[in-house]
């Protein structure tokens, strides 16, 4: 950016007449102005990270979430099995 800052300046005094301290003024304005700047590459990029996170995380709750039932699920079938088991001793 201190290169296009440089350039700028030098097309202010050379080619636009005018004088080095307004020149220099501007093009530190200009400078800080495009410094702060996202472009929309740099936009989409961001997006896309956010988007590839809150995937991440919601396949990541998903996958807690799965494993708690088939906990439950595992849990609950040894009940009932053993259930069955002991209804079918008593035959």
């Amino acid at each position: 950016m201190a290169l296009d800052r440089l350039r700028f300046h030098s097309i202010l005094v050379q080619e636009m007449s005018a004088p080095t301290e307004t020149a220099e003024r501007l093009a530190e304005v200009v400078a800080q102005a495009t410094d702060e700047a996202v472009t929309d590459e740099q936009f989409q990029t961001r997006m896309d990270l956010t988007e590839a996170r809150l995937l991440a995380d919601h396949r990541a709750e998903i996958n807690r979430l799965l494993k708690w039932m088939v906990g439950l699920g595992v849990a609950v079938g040894g009940g009932l099995i053993a259930v069955m088991g002991m209804l079918v001793a008593k035959l």
